[in-house]
């Protein structure tokens, strides 16, 4: 089956879901899928927007729509972005590098996870406008050494993930075989044969013996190794570690995994540019709060910061509402790794084509000209 033919029946982004489901080996897609706990949150995060109903102004001029925005300096043709996402190396052969060359094209921006098995550098080098998404223990000398690497790679923007103190336990993608650093019993690489079309991209990427290649200021742990296992916590991580970066970060500095109105009024106090209200796509806590309802509220205490949001946003009315509550620009994680999964770069292109005519035609029928329109007076609640 060509990559076209895979996308004949995709209309929505939750249909990649859907279909990628039946293309990656049941461990991998949980892996993607899965959130923790009795996944609540995972499930409340997309049920949220049902609180929210448009209220569409009408007779208005709305022949030409400007969806653009403009973030730490630089003009997006659209208000939404490619989440960062550590797993892209398990979905499909060079995924970071196809998400960040139709970001580049399309001019939306992109996020670089530090787990991720692509080094800073290439990145960088495919699309001078990514942003980097760290992920810092409390040890100095490792902050000091990757964000120097990353400053002198080029990078503008770097996006700090705080909310991983510990390590998260998702009970799905256990049940389903997968581990990390990757250890295949028989159940598993039995179900991995009966989807040769992943299993020969997993065999190019193994080939090239992958690490973690940007938690280190050099090299990093392999995927198979045991290294591995010390990554996703950073409980001595605080506030004071936040105000040194300040110091030493000479770009946007953006805080991700806020939930609190309190927090946010904290990083702005601090001299952070950015926040991005997140609960990690509910992959960590379950029951924790949805981030569209608390845009708002985290809105009004944040000050001059640039606001994001992401966490169940799956199509062009999830963006705008998002917008209209008070977020700059909305991040997708989640779809864009199933499109990738299912027919890399034609897949990610498809859905980020998808989405902008979503919020195009959305815009048209509320009756707005740009972003700027957008306000909490279009909804009811």
């Amino acid at each position: 089956m060509t990559k076209t033919h895979r996308l004949r029946n995709i209309y929505t982004l939750s249909d990649y879901e859907k279909a990628a489901k039946r293309y990656l080996p049941k461990a991998v897609f949980q892996y993607i899928r899965n959130g923790a706990g009795d996944e609540y949150s995972l499930r409340r995060d997309q049920q949220v927007f049902n609180q929210w109903r448009w209220l569409p102004h009408r007779l208005r001029d709305v022949t030409a729509r400007d969806p653009s925005v403009e973030l730490f300096g630089h003009r997006y043709a659209q208000p939404f972005g490619i989440a960062p996402t550590g797993g892209a190396a398990v979905i499909r052969y060079n995924a970071d590098r196809l998400e960040a060359v139709v970001a580049r094209a399309a001019n939306i921006p992109y996020m670089l996870s530090a787990n991720s098995i692509t080094p800073l550098e290439d990145i960088i080098a495919i699309n001078p406008d990514a942003w980097f998404a760290a992920y810092f223990p409390h040890d100095p000398a490792i902050i000091d050494g990757v964000t120097d690497r990353a400053h002198r790679a080029g990078y503008k923007v770097l996006m700090v993930t705080i909310d991983v103190p510990v390590a998260a336990r998702r009970i799905a993608e256990t049940k389903a075989g997968y581990t990390m650093p990757i250890r295949p019993n028989a159940r598993v690489t039995l179900n991995a044969i009966r989807h040769p079309s992943w299993l020969l991209g997993l065999a190019r990427t193994v080939a090239h013996r992958p690490v973690i290649a940007n938690i280190q200021p050099e090299g990093g742990p392999s995927l198979f190794s045991r290294g591995v296992d010390a990554i996703g916590g950073a409980s001595a991580f605080t506030w004071e570690h936040i105000k040194r970066l300040r110091e030493r970060w000479p770009g946007a500095l953006v805080l991700k995994g806020i939930l609190r109105a309190d927090d946010a009024a904290q990083a702005a106090e601090i001299g952070v540019d950015g926040i991005v209200i997140s609960n990690h796509g509910a992959r960590l806590m379950d029951h924790t709060v949805s981030p569209a309802e608390m845009i708002a509220e985290i809105k009004a205490a944040s000050g001059t910061m640039t606001v994001l949001a992401d966490g169940g946003f799956r199509n062009g009315s999830d963006v705008l509402t998002g917008l209209a509550l008070g977020a700059d620009a909305i991040l997708l994680g989640r779809p864009f790794l199933f499109s990738c999964a299912l027919a890399g770069r034609a897949g990610v292109e498809h859905a980020t084509e998808m989405l902008r005519q979503e919020i195009l035609r959305n815009m048209g029928m509320l009756g707005v000209t740009d972003l700027t329109q957008l306000s909490p007076d279009l909804l009811r609640s």
